[in-house]
């Protein structure tokens, strides 16, 4: 069992990767509705690492 410190701290991660994802995947919306599609494809796979790092965490 994991101390209340480490679970703190670890879903203070979990919630930082998940903000992450979210912000580049708006950042990549963005950017493919202005025609910047190597910027959009950019973030949109910095949107799917950063998800890949909070369901690391989560499992």
């Amino acid at each position: 069992m994991l101390s209340k410190k480490i679970e703190k701290a670890l879903n203070g991660q979990i919630e930082t990767e998940a903000m992450s994802s979210q912000f580049y995947l708006a950042m990549a919306s963005w950017a493919e509705t202005e025609g910047l599609n190597g910027t959009a494809a950019f973030l949109y796979r910095h949107s799917d690492e950063e998800r890949m790092h909070m369901l690391k965490l989560v499992r």
